[in-house]
């Protein structure tokens, strides 16, 4: 989807990051169904040029049949890639699939244990609501970092005609109230240092279906004010707005900053993720995102595609994953061959030889694994109780 010439630019950009996981950023959106986290996700992508800005503004100008179509490049996507420059340097967001729906219990936990850090969506006219209040339960109960973007102020400026005072109030109530269930689900030595703040950036704010977003770093920084995107808005000049505060610019520059590298999370992730023993050599591996320990990947989702079968997303958490490398499936106790090996940039899948510890990869080869499978290069202790994945099995058959 992105085009030939600069394609090639970004397979040879997704390489090398794909081999620092400090420059990796394995994410998540959560929210409340219906307060934009579809078109905050198609938005990101179009503004980091992974697709095109038609594609992604589609929504906007097609009559609803079309529109259902086109609605949501990223809703079936198990994962999709973006690379954003942030002070100067260049890093790969993995942006992982996280079920809206809570009555999918299964599936959300297991998204959620392949991330390190979420994006928390809250509609700005709606505020936090109980869907928004389980999702990030899900996230802090798995060790996910917070971040917060605060949308839809459009119509706190169109329609509801708010004051920017009364704007921010709007905003700090919402703030409070996420940081009450920061405080209420995050793990203990968490509770202090997760809490989201407008001041240091880990709250943004916007309008992901008109595409601008405003934090204070990014005020900062290139002296935009409030007051002027107020303006803009009741003008309807939607293009300056774009121009002036770019959603993806503001979003991905907040996920880079404030939430954490495969390196940094899994030191305290896994510990809580895996039930073996972390003095172990595999453990230590884990805990290091060491690509040169024996190769640990846990399956988040299972994608049939028309060409390559059954795709198997993943995340790395030790060794690195090879083509053509014999595995364990932990939870089938049985063995497979990985065939094709890939990771993502923007929705579609690059093949690879070998993808390193830290990273999302894709897979084929792994017949009938489920999600929640285990792929090991050895027998070890799974990262899922095997009730567990029997019980949701069954649940979809």
């Amino acid at each position: 989807m992105v085009e030939m010439g600069r394609r090639e630019e970004m397979i040879a950009k997704i390489k090398e990051l794909m081999l620092q996981p400090e420059r990796i950023r394995n994410i998540g959106i959560a929210a409340h169904i219906d307060h934009g986290k579809t078109t905050l996700s198609d938005n990101l992508l179009a503004g980091a040029g992974m697709i095109s800005e038609e594609l992604a503004g589609k929504q906007l100008v097609l009559d609803f049949d079309e529109q259902e179509q086109a609605r949501g490049i990223t809703i079936n996507a198990a994962n999709v890639s973006m690379v954003h420059n942030y002070e100067g340097k260049d890093y790969l967001i993995n942006l992982i699939d996280t079920p809206g729906h809570v009555d999918f219990g299964g599936d959300v936990t297991r998204a959620m244990r392949a991330i390190d850090g979420v994006i928390i969506v809250v509609d700005a006219v709606e505020g936090v609501m109980p869907q928004t209040e389980t999702v990030v339960r899900q996230a802090l109960r798995e060790y996910v970092k917070p971040v917060l973007f605060i949308n839809k102020v459009d119509r706190l400026i169109r329609e509801l005609k708010l004051t920017p005072q009364q704007m921010m109030e709007r905003f700090s109530k919402i703030i409070m109230d996420v940081n009450r269930l920061i405080q209420r689900y995050a793990p203990e030595e968490y509770k202090k240092k997760w809490m989201v703040k407008v001041e240091d950036g880990s709250v943004a704010f916007g309008s992901a279906y008109y595409n601008w977003a405003l934090s204070v770093p990014f005020m900062k920084r290139t002296g935009v004010k409030f007051n002027e995107i107020i303006d803009l808005t009741l003008k309807g000049d939607n293009r300056t707005l774009r121009q002036k505060a770019p959603l993806h610019v503001v979003v991905l520059d907040m996920v880079v900053r404030h939430l954490p590298s495969p390196i940094e999370a899994q030191k305290y992730r896994i510990p809580h993720l895996w039930e073996g023993d972390i003095s172990s050599d595999i453990g230590q591996a884990m805990l290091n995102c060491d690509p040169k320990g024996k190769m640990v990947m846990v399956v988040t989702k299972i994608i049939i595609d028309k060409h390559a079968g059954e795709v198997a997303t993943g995340r790395v958490w030790s060794g690195t994953v090879k083509s053509g490398q014999e595995v364990y499936l932990i939870n089938t106790k049985r063995k497979a061959r990985i065939q094709q090996v890939g990771i993502y940039m923007g929705p579609e899948r690059i093949n690879m030889e070998a993808v390193p510890a830290g990273n999302i990869v894709a897979v084929t080869g792994l017949r009938d694994a489920m999600a929640g499978e285990t792929v090991a290069e050895e027998q070890i202790e799974p990262f899922e109780a095997l009730h567990y994945v029997l019980e949701h099995h069954h649940h979809h058959h």
